[in-house]
């Protein structure tokens, strides 16, 4: 139809300003295809009773998303897929946007709070904040393993920018990884969004590797067993796909390997370190033979708390006869192994910062 591809400075034919009506559509039955075409640009299909349903614009590629909203589409189409309830009609709008630069430190002038979470419950946005907030979740730590084990893996870590959240948030916090049982860390959320838990330390006499000790998918490895050669735990990346999403420019830190154990000792080798817990931010140390590194991995810094802390550092490693591990990092940190005991991962947390105008 004339001005669809070239549109005027106002919309014609009704709607809303800047919105160049297309045609409307009859919902026969729920699911319809329409042989409609279209260049690049933006779209929006509205219901007309308000109902949800959903459209999808096919071409070379596809691209989908909800009725009632606005759609960029950066492919030519030849027909239209819409799924919405029977006997509603449905009309497509063209929309034509100015260009726009980035608006840098939107939030610098706004007063800013943030609200650490360390429980299961809810997160409730006061009325009278943006409703866009910076998030920070980490898992939990893995637990450290005994007597000269492998230190732990640090939480995950996983951080969201301008994430759009209104009224009421669903948060659940991971446990640390429980010291009796090497266990690994357990994932924190925010809503849908997770951080993955670290991985468990390997025991002194019986590990291997250390990491998934209990089946887990874990953000960071623990550190391998110290008694002999063995190597430490693989971490993991997370992805869109994967607990991160896609809103809120999500960024991920972790995916860091457990340090190994070299078992080049003497005799029974009781005196060889076990590897440290892979951190946040870095992988774990390896343990040599009356040379062990106290600390794990490093940890992810950020001071969205309003102080620079540590998040999800490794655990520190021993030997069965010397040394005490320590972790690294303030908060969902791994289990540490000392030569008679051992810890359990710290509980993960979520960090919030919202902004009042």
């Amino acid at each position: 139809m004339p001005g669809f591809n070239t549109l005027p400075a106002v919309g014609g034919g009704g709607g809303q300003a800047n919105m160049t009506f297309v045609a409307s559509v009859h919902m026969q039955t729920y699911n319809r295809s329409w042989t409609q075409g279209g260049t690049p640009g933006y779209y929006a299909m509205y219901s007309t009773n308000q109902e949800n349903g959903y459209v999808y614009f096919v071409g070379a590629t596809t691209t989908g998303g909800p009725l009632n909203r606005l759609i960029n589409v950066n492919h030519s189409f030849t027909s239209i897929n819409i799924i919405a309830p029977q006997n509603d009609m449905v009309s497509l709008y063209k929309a034509k946007v100015k260009s726009t630069s980035v608006f840098n430190d939107p939030f610098a002038a706004f007063s800013s709070f943030p609200s650490t979470i360390s429980s299961s419950g809810n997160f409730v946005l006061p009325n009278n904040a943006l409703p866009l907030v910076n998030v920070l979740l980490a898992g939990g730590g893995g637990s450290g393993g005994y007597h000269g084990g492998g230190g732990g893996g640090g939480g995950g870590v996983v951080k969201l920018t301008a994430y759009q959240a209104v009224g009421t948030t669903a948060v659940t916090i991971g446990s640390g990884g429980n010291s009796s049982n090497r266990a690994s860390g357990n994932r924190t959320y925010f809503g849908n969004v997770y951080a993955l838990g670290g991985g468990g330390g390997g025991h002194y006499d019986n590990d291997g590797a250390g990491a998934n000790t209990d089946g887990q998918v874990v953000a960071n490895g623990g550190g391998a067993g110290g008694r002999s050669n063995r190597t430490g735990g693989t971490g993991t990346t997370q992805t869109a796909s994967t607990g991160l999403g896609n809103a809120g420019a999500p960024a991920y830190h972790g995916g860091y390997r457990g340090g190994n154990s070299d078992g080049q000792g003497h005799g029974s080798n009781w005196h060889n370190f076990g590897g440290t817990g892979a951190g946040s931010a870095g992988d774990g140390a390896t343990g040599h033979y009356h040379n062990g590194n106290g600390n794990g991995g490093a940890a992810h810094t950020s001071d969205i708390n309003g102080t620079s802390k540590g998040y999800g550092g490794g655990g520190g490693s021993s030997s069965h006869n010397t040394g005490h591990g320590h972790h690294t990092g303030d908060y969902a940190h791994g289990g540490h192994s000392t030569t008679s005991s051992h810890s359990g991962g710290a509980n993960g947390l979520v960090v919030i910062r919202y902004y009042i105008p």
